[in-house]
């Protein structure tokens, strides 16, 4: 960092390095035009964009026009999903990619772009008030055993847990949360609820 004064006016001048620049720049892949939200595990890079394409309405839902690239470095490749994929999550050791998209919870490989839809979104069957059923922002337990997201219909959100490798629901919370964090593997915290998960 440098002053300088030049008339009375003092001039700020910072140098920054090429490569703390570039760390904190994130290039788009081809198709993607704007940058929606990213996760980082190391050299691990997922990003979710907007496509550019139009919204699509499905029943009562808009499903915005978004996807999802990853790989390490600038090695991205698009990941095989639903429509509006969104919000990537690394695992805690970084060998999997949780991603939210129109049709539910999807979990990758970390070096394939192809997954598997673990959890579907769909309402279910004989629920009264539902319009839609909609998944964002998963979070890994510690352990990276579970993932713990956001439910949202037309009137309220949730938080819902589901085991990673089964697929199985294995705690829905009250309506109106629409945050929470992992307190340790089993154990997460919605405000000032504390919830303790058991095995089932």
């Amino acid at each position: 960092m440098r002053v300088t004064t030049i008339q009375g006016t003092f001039a700020l001048w910072v140098v920054v390095s090429s490569s703390s620049l570039l760390l904190a720049q994130t290039a788009l892949p081809h198709g993607a035009v704007v940058l929606v939200n990213e996760d980082r595990h190391g050299s691990l890079v997922a990003l979710c964009a907007d496509t550019g394409h139009p919204s699509v309405q499905q029943d009562a839902k808009e499903i915005r026009a978004t996807a999802v690239w990853a790989g390490a470095g600038a090695n991205l490749r698009r990941l095989q999903t639903g429509l509006g994929a969104c919000d990537p999550s690394w695992s805690p050791n970084g060998r999997h990619l949780a991603v939210t998209a129109a049709d539910g919870l999807w979990v990758f490989p970390a070096n394939s772009p192809e997954g598997v839809l673990r959890v579907e979104s769909q309402v279910p069957l004989g629920s009264i008030g539902f319009n839609y059923r909609a998944f964002s922002r998963p979070r890994w337990s510690p352990d990276g055993m579970l993932v713990g997201l956001v439910v949202t219909n037309r009137g309220t959100s949730w938080i819902e847990v589901f085991d990673v490798n089964s697929g199985r629901l294995l705690y829905t919370s009250p309506p109106e949360h629409d945050t929470f964090t992992w307190t340790a593997a089993r154990a997460l915290k919605l405000g000032a609820l504390e919830i303790r998960l058991f095995r089932r």
